[in-house]
């Protein structure tokens, strides 16, 4: 399906002052050459860190500014064969209604590394400007799909109930917006609160999360908290009853916060237990935390282009991979299943995708493919009626909340998965 341009859209766009995002090549990376990388290193902080030309650094290199907890991997890595079909001939349409080449598409939306794994086997894999196979790159959003997997592995285990009341595994939050709803609300984004989750304004809320966590710093504005949980201690109820999907940050966290509090342990470690250990992972994966040691599960798990196809592979083979069931199958054919299409329809994002819809921190289309999505441009999609796995990491030069990056990657998605419908 081709999705149409809304009015909210036009309204959305009208309101970014930004310019789309350049063409970068290969053979010409970003507006920063390769010789400027050790300079950029040096200049890149804490303060910058999500400005151009800085964030073309720091996303790859998160490690080297913030603290961080290990995802460890073990054991023998997994390999995955090469496939034969070529995608380079594709045609995706923008959002503009301009049409691109396939290749020309990736350069256009800024993309840093590209993969395609079909039936198992790497049919389309490239990186482009600093970003190499080795290279990190920051997953921000995508991590709420790993995060809520990992808490639905722990109920089916037996250690978290997801019909019980989010206070009753952390009492703090009594008189909070958690006090009420049940931790499968908080999977599946339907927890009534007041928060803007606006990135391209400081003044938002998320930019208020976003320096008590001391994940962005500016000077000249003190956190109004001294920790996190401090923070989910002021946050209210919204007045907006009617929508009934609501996806904001704070609800992975939230789930981060239980998945500490029923294993004694920090979110990566668990991670890594359930998941990342038994992937056949190149390398590590790592989580930023802050300077009180707090993991920001909803948006800053780092890792290679493909062991974040790895996770996708995983998914796909209904949990079962390297010869083992990792997450049960019931877990990922819930995922697969979806939730309430009426419910996401009543949201922002409902009005321009419709018959989408989210549940367990995974984003659903109105077909059998559902996905991870991440702010300026980070995507795992799983389309399971051609075994197809696309992951992308980008760097785009505005956050991918606008509908431009929805539509013009989901364009590219279905592009390909259509292609392949019809190669199989």
């Amino acid at each position: 399906m081709k999705h149409t341009l809304s009015i909210l859209f036009l309204a959305a766009l009208s309101m970014i002052a930004c310019k789309q995002p350049n063409t970068i090549t290969e053979t010409s990376p970003l507006p920063v050459n390769h010789n400027s990388q050790e300079e950029l290193a040096r200049k890149t902080t804490k303060t910058n860190w999500l400005l151009p030309p800085y964030k073309y650094w720091s996303i790859k290199n998160m490690d080297k500014l913030f603290d961080v907890g290990v995802i460890e991997k073990k054991g023998e890595i997994s390999s995955f064969e090469k496939g034969a079909i070529d995608l380079t001939g594709l045609k995706i349409e923008q959002f503009d209604g301009k049409v691109y080449g396939f290749e020309e598409h990736l350069d256009s939306n800024r993309t840093d590394g590209f993969l395609v794994l079909h039936q198992g086997k790497v049919i389309y894999e490239k990186y482009f400007g600093n970003m190499t196979e080795n290279t990190t790159h920051n997953w921000f959003s995508v991590s709420k799909s790993l995060t809520g997997t990992t808490a639905a592995i722990l109920a089916y285990e037996g250690l978290i109930d997801l019909q019980k009341p989010i206070v009753e595994y952390l009492p703090e939050l009594r008189e909070t917006a958690w006090d009420g709803p049940t931790v499968q609300q908080a999977m599946n984004m339907e927890v009534n609160i007041k928060f803007d989750e606006i990135y391209l304004d400081p003044r938002s809320d998320a930019y208020k999360f976003s320096r008590v966590t001391r994940f962005v710093v500016n000077p000249k504005i003190k956190p109004e908290f001294d920790s996190v949980i401090d923070y989910f201690k002021s946050v209210k109820r919204g007045n907006n009853t009617r929508e009934l999907f609501h996806y904001v940050s704070l609800n992975t966290e939230v789930i981060g916060m239980i998945i500490s509090k029923v294993t004694g342990k920090q979110p990566s470690k668990v991670i890594s237990e359930k998941i990342w250990s038994k992937i056949g992972a190149e390398q590590d994966a790592f989580v930023v935390r802050d300077p009180n040691g707090y993991e920001m599960v909803s948006a800053a798990i780092n890792s290679t282009l493909r062991d974040a196809g790895r996770f996708g592979q995983l998914m796909l083979n209904d949990g079962y991979f390297m010869g083992q069931q990792i997450v049960p199958r019931s877990v990922v054919k819930s995922i697969e299943k979806g939730g309430s299409v009426a419910k996401f329809a009543e949201s922002k994002r409902g009005k321009v995708f419709t018959d989408f819809h989210y549940t367990n921190q995974w984003w659903h289309t109105d077909k059998e493919a559902y996905f991870a999505k991440g702010l300026f441009g980070q995507w795992i999609y799983i389309d399971p009626s051609t075994e197809t796995v696309i992951v992308k990491f980008t760097t785009s030069d505005i956050p991918t909340s606008t509908e431009y990056d929805w539509i013009n990657n989901m364009n590219l998605m279905e592009e390909i998965v259509g292609y392949l419908s019809e190669v199989n």
